[in-house]
């Protein structure tokens, strides 16, 4: 079988059984079935978890990283005032 062959067919496995995890509803399951499919599915889904962590570990330049430190909501409030948006705005003209 050639790289490619393998690769595809590695690749349709892989849709197949996301598509067949997806399908089975799992409230209809008894408490065995439960951890019997927990069970069937860890050594998968445990491995696919720890690759996204590592995708999603972002390198920040130092300039960016008060982003990251900073509160979502004094962020936000700073770039409202900015932009006269919201409890900041003035309303010159506004009768």
């Amino acid at each position: 079988m050639k790289r490619n062959e393998l690769k595809e067919a590695k690749k349709k496995i892989e849709m197949l059984v996301n598509h067949l995890c997806e399908a089975i509803d799992v409230d209809l399951l008894s408490d065995s079935q439960k951890i019997a499919y927990l069970k069937a599915i860890t050594p998968y889904v445990m491995p696919r978890l720890e690759s996204v962590k590592q995708e999603t570990n972002l390198n920040v330049s130092d300039s960016l990283q008060w982003l990251i430190d900073e509160d979502e909501a004094d962020i936000e409030a700073q770039v409202n005032k900015k932009y006269g948006i919201g409890n900041f705005a003035t309303n010159k003209g506004v009768a």
